[in-house]
């Protein structure tokens, strides 16, 4: 690829690299000397030792060793960045936000927030990507991409690891936010915005749950990671769904407006792009990074575990976008527009087929309920009928045999039939003996 540096590294790491599968963020330490990558199929965190450097024949890099960090923690973890150089916060989008402090052969857990994923309401919800920061005072935060929840929240990292408290600060207009970026001032917030296909920035010190965006940044089919450059007037967005990572750039560092990339960078070959374009939003790169000191960028994909790129050619390019790239991104749009429509449009006839069908089986309930129901008072006229039949034939019975009893002759009889009883009772006796 242009503009790809050919970084080293011993045949160890290549194949530990090679076992990655599918990763999400990647994230540079403080000192640029550190890396690492959310595992997020395997379910560990790579960190690799580096060394990038910036000679007169161009950038250089090394990777000179990685290891895998395990934690029962770590529940698809999506979102990584460090705190410092041997602390780092993993969001996982299985499970909650977890601190972990990088020991020789592994990690110990400082704290996590537990798993939220089955709370809705839980104000960490499906946690991606996460940034640190640290104020002026020294507090450090945390700010998370709660991916299914649509919202970024904020939250105090005490000095044990914990999370201690919590806000909302961006929710409008979000629809699974899948990165997010500080610039190196502090003063803009980058949001990279899955499903309307754009970043929006934020300025940092109105953060609130319903702030509105300063900035929308157009050209990414499905921006995914984002970070801010030097001085914080350029910024790179990785696009998810093709194998590009655009570089838009602000004269003055504002990022109010809208904009569209000034450079579009190929970070993959359409081979690799393909083998891991399962659908229309994967295959591209997800995680990016940039070492400011040398100008350098960081990516990783699921078919690209770890590459480097030179970014000076891109930042110092004067042709302007790629408008096939971006002729190629407003066609995405009108087809996904489109398809949604065309997807909505069939849900409705769905729904109306089978509010038509379930009125059909209402009215057929109905009719039976009634044929039934005329049955029912069929058979109880009958019963009631024969009851009656029943009751008149009873009445005459007793009538009967009331106007017997009050005959002369049942009076006359009644010595010879006590006479018979006795007689009955004598010969019972009799043939007891």
């Amino acid at each position: 690829m242009p503009h790809e540096i050919a970084f080293k590294a011993p045949g160890h790491v290549h194949d530990a690299l090679g076992a990655l599968a599918r990763t999400e963020d990647v994230r540079l330490s403080p000192s640029g000397r550190r890396l690492a990558i959310a595992g997020f199929a395997s379910g560990r965190i790579a960190i690799a030792e580096v060394e990038i450097t910036r000679t007169a024949a161009g950038p250089e890099v090394a990777v000179t060793a990685l290891e895998y960090v395990e934690s029962p923690a770590f529940q698809d973890p999506h979102g990584v960045d460090f705190v410092d150089e041997d602390v780092i916060v993993v969001a996982n989008r299985g499970g909650g936000v977890a601190v972990v402090r990088l020991v020789p052969g592994g990690a110990d857990l400082l704290a996590t927030t537990g798993p939220v994923h089955d709370d809705p309401a839980s104000l960490l919800y499906t946690p991606g990507s996460v940034a640190v920061r640290e104020d002026a005072a020294g507090r450090r935060e945390v700010l998370v991409c709660n991916n299914y929840a649509h919202t970024v929240t904020r939250h105090t990292l005490d000095a044990s690891g914990r999370l201690v408290d919590g806000e909302l600060v961006v929710r409008r207009w979000l629809d699974i936010p899948d990165g997010l970026a500080l610039s190196r001032d502090g003063r803009r917030l980058a949001v990279s915005n899955h499903n309307t296909h754009n970043v929006l920035v934020y300025h940092c010190a109105s953060l609130g749950g319903d702030v509105e965006p300063v900035g929308v940044l157009r050209g990414p089919r499905y921006p995914h990671g984002v970070r801010f450059g030097t001085d914080d007037r350029f910024l790179v967005v990785a696009d998810a769904g093709a194998p590009f990572v655009h570089v838009f750039t602000s004269s003055d560092g504002s990022w109010d407006g809208v904009a569209y990339p000034t450079s579009t960078l190929r970070v993959m070959d359409e081979e690799t792009f393909l083998r891991g374009h399962h659908n229309p939003e994967e295959g591209g790169p997800k995680g990016i990074d940039v070492d400011v000191r040398s100008n350098v960028l960081v990516a990783t994909a699921e078919c690209l575990p770890l590459a480097f790129y030179d970014l000076e050619p891109a930042l110092a390019a004067e042709s302007g976008p790629d408008e096939s790239v971006l002729t190629g991104y407003e066609l995405h749009l009108l087809k996904t527009g489109s398809n949604a429509r065309h997807a909505a449009a069939e849900r409705e006839r769905a729904a109306a087929e089978r509010e038509q069908a379930l009125r059909a089986e209402l009215e057929s309930l109905r009719a039976d309920a009634a044929e039934h129901a005329a049955r029912l008072d069929e058979e109880i006229a009958r019963l009631a009928a024969e009851c009656d039949l029943r009751d008149r034939a009873q009445a005459e019975a007793n009538a009967e045999i009331n106007r017997v009893h009050g005959s002369r002759s049942w009076r006359v009889t009644a010595p010879l039939r006590s006479g018979t009883a006795l007689a009955r009772v004598a010969a019972q006796r009799l043939r007891g003996r």
